[in-house]
């Protein structure tokens, strides 16, 4: 199973999970990341912190070659905003 076999909600529980669990403890005291992007690869659970979602996916798949990426945006609903009227 990947990311793509998951509800947007399923992918949610699950990024929400790694950031309590692996990203939080290591914060030691700072503020929380609040608009920073988590990417997560699906196998391992490894992740990547950064203002840019890129720049974390692109940190990620270095250590990750062939890392399923999905990316949250901590304390968001989603990721982007549309602009659409």
């Amino acid at each position: 199973m990947g990311w793509r076999d998951m509800s947007p909600e399923e992918a949610e529980e699950v990024g929400r999970k790694v950031y309590q669990e692996k990203v939080r403890p290591t914060l030691k005291g700072a503020e929380e990341p609040i608009g920073y992007f988590l990417t997560v690869d699906h196998d391992s659970m490894d992740w990547e912190l950064d203002e840019a979602l890129h720049k974390a996916a692109a940190r990620l798949r270095q250590r990750k070659p062939e890392a399923d990426v999905y990316g949250f945006r901590v304390g968001f609903p989603a990721a982007f905003e549309s602009l659409s009227p």
